[in-house]
């Protein structure tokens, strides 16, 4: 029982800790997301979620994954506007769902 509370109050400080660097360092968390499903591919999430508790455990069409871009880039993802979007950040997203 103690792991558990211990493990719990570690992410929550990760989490904690990372919304404040995200600000301070331009980024942003993206949850990409159409027609009420997820378009995060399988494995590629950023950090946790509803459905899970790690980086990179999420399943293909979890519309609460989401993933780490700089600030602003969201909007365009969501938009399909994907001019100026690293290839990282499309290597984690089901692009060609997206642009549909």
């Amino acid at each position: 029982m103690k792991k558990i509370r211990t493990f719990s109050a570690v992410a929550v400080a990760v989490a904690l800790t990372a919304s404040t660097s995200f600000a301070e360092s331009g980024m942003e968390k993206c949850k990409v997301v159409k027609n009420g499903k997820g378009l995060i591919k399988e494995h590629k999430a950023d950090c946790a979620g509803t459905n899970h508790s790690c980086a990179g455990q999420n399943k293909a069409g979890d519309p609460e994954s989401w993933i780490i871009v700089p600030k602003g880039q969201c909007a365009k993802i969501n938009t399909a506007k994907l001019d100026g979007v690293d290839n990282a950040i499309l290597n984690k997203i089901e692009v060609d769902k997206l642009k549909k």
